[in-house]
């Protein structure tokens, strides 16, 4: 159960830095909608989606924040750092 859960949340990482790369290169059909509705994530939690693009952004893998409004968290994203992509890159 880990197993899958840790290979869930480095699916979901390659997914978001994967996408934030497109946009960098002018690649990307999909540049203006948010992380929680990608196509690959639509059918996956909020909950976990959040959970690691905060570790993407703690992490200085891309530029971002959240942003907290009474009891909810919304993750925001504007960019990859030097280091994402380095990292997308070497995959």
């Amino acid at each position: 159960m880990l197993k899958k859960m840790l290979e869930m949340d480095d699916k979901i990482k390659k997914i978001i830095l994967t996408e934030y790369y497109a946009r960098l290169k002018g690649n990307s059909k999909i540049s203006k909608m948010h992380m929680y509705n990608f196509p690959e994530l639509k059918e996956i939690d909020n909950k976990i989606i959040f959970k690691n693009a905060k570790y993407l952004i703690d992490s200085n893998l891309v530029r971002g924040g959240i942003d907290e409004e009474k009891d909810h968290s919304f993750p925001w994203i504007t960019r990859l750092t030097p280091a994402g992509i380095k990292l997308i890159e070497k995959e």
